[in-house]
């Protein structure tokens, strides 16, 4: 969203005057055996892979709940490969304004308001839409991240089981741990009080279909016409406008993908991304001036398709980006470049190598600053060497790692 400047601006200072009101008409009404259940997560692309395990820890305990789930219209898709929500009960906002946003999000809530749901799942990390969402659902109960001694993130007194956000712990662990608090029989202060084991952490597994996967080969070979299906590289060089700050230097890029296609005349690299990215993509195409190497930017039409370019691709390399969490689906091994996010919060769960410089300034963007940074000059990222990029490629490539690492279990590096 282009305005996401002025939403910050919305939801958090009139968004807290609203909170505090709506806080006056909160009625506490505890459900027995939740049959109704809205998950709210709006803005995280890569949110409904992280929220996985969550889910599948309310289908074991509630096997009869009816699962439903209000999202941005462009994460649909996401939510639906993870098999547990049927598609007519993901409910999409149009987030290409915030205009659009807000008037799509009010002409839903009269829908969801009659489906009389039993209880509201607040994913979001502490934002105030969320909040005042959950509470005009009117459903019976709402659970949701609560500041506890934390100051500037009020969010009124709309929640009636608040969770804790461990800061040191992996996303994927807090909304479980959300989960496992929203079904407990007995509440405690703090809550989660409790371990959340990474084995009860999982991804789904991807289910490549046959026809769809050899569509995507004939558009790869549309680019190469004398592909055989060697080696493929997928590069995810830009994050977009809104998150440019995530952005590896495109001369960086360019170093990176001339230095693999200097190694084994078979690899080939695909430069992939929305079509907003095809400007960054087509800059780095031409530079490298290589005809195994090009600009695939718009030629994924749907999220399947770009996951089932994944899947027989041999390596993705990426900033710190949607396609790194929905490559986690696939076995294809996966460069990921962090910089303003927290990879031991954020990291990807699947076959995932981090490349992270620990500067003192970074992770510059939380929960606690709601995700922003007025840095203008991501050092983090421009000190990280195109060599080191290029080193830890060829040793992905190898089978030379040590993958799936979920705060420390395993190492990143």
């Amino acid at each position: 969203m282009k305005e996401s400047g002025l939403l910050r601006f919305i939801d958090r200072y009139p968004g807290q005057v609203v909170c505090g009101l709506l806080s006056l008409f909160k009625r506490r009404r505890r459900p027995s055996g939740p049959r109704r259940i809205l998950f709210i997560e709006f803005f995280e692309m890569g949110a409904a892979i992280m929220a996985y395990s969550a889910l599948k820890y309310v289908t074991s305990r509630c096997p009869e709940a009816e699962l439903h789930v209000l999202c941005a219209s462009g994460s649909k898709e996401s939510w639906k490969l993870l098999g547990l929500v049927s598609e007519e009960n993901i409910h999409g906002v149009e987030a290409k304004s915030m205009v659009r946003f807000l008037s799509s999000l009010i002409a839903l809530l009269g829908s969801l308001r009659r489906m009389r749901f039993d209880l509201v799942v607040d994913f979001d990390k502490f934002t105030r839409l969320s909040a005042i969402t959950s509470f005009l659902v009117g459903a019976r109960q709402t659970a949701g991240f609560y500041r506890y001694e934390y100051e500037g993130l009020y969010r009124g007194d709309l929640i009636d089981v608040p969770c804790a956000f461990n800061q040191n712990a992996h996303i994927a662990k807090n909304l479980l741990a959300l989960c496992k608090v929203a079904l407990a029989d007995k509440q405690h202060y703090p809550n989660y009080k409790g371990p959340v084991e990474s084995g009860e952490i999982s991804v789904p597994v991807f289910e490549s279909d046959a026809g769809l996967a050899s569509q995507m080969k004939t558009g790869v070979r549309e680019v190469f016409p004398d592909w055989q299906e060697g080696p493929l590289v997928l590069v995810n060089p830009d994050v977009g406008p809104n998150l440019a700050i995530r952005n590896y230097p495109v001369g960086h890029y360019i170093r990176v993908v001339s230095e693999l296609l200097a190694r084994p005349a078979e690899i080939r690299v695909l430069l992939i991304g929305v079509p907003e990215n095809a400007a960054t993509c087509e800059a780095i195409a031409e530079a490298v001036n290589d005809k195994r190497c090009r600009n695939f930017c718009g030629r994924t039409r749907s999220l399947t398709e770009l996951v089932e370019l994944i899947n027989f691709s041999q390596l993705l390399i990426s900033n710190d980006n949607g396609p790194v969490h929905f490559a986690s689906l696939t076995q294809t091994p996966i460069v990921a470049l962090f910089s303003t996010d927290s990879p031991f919060v954020y990291g990807p769960l699947g076959n995932c190598v981090i490349l992270y410089t620990f500067f003192h300034c970074s992770p510059c963007i939380s929960f606690l600053n709601n995700k922003r940074s007025r840095c203008q000059n991501n050092l983090c990222l421009q000190t990280l060497a195109p060599s080191q990029v290029l080193e830890t490629s060829l040793r992905v490539m190898e089978g030379g790692v040590t993958y799936r690492t979920i705060n420390g279990t395993q190492s990143y590096l």
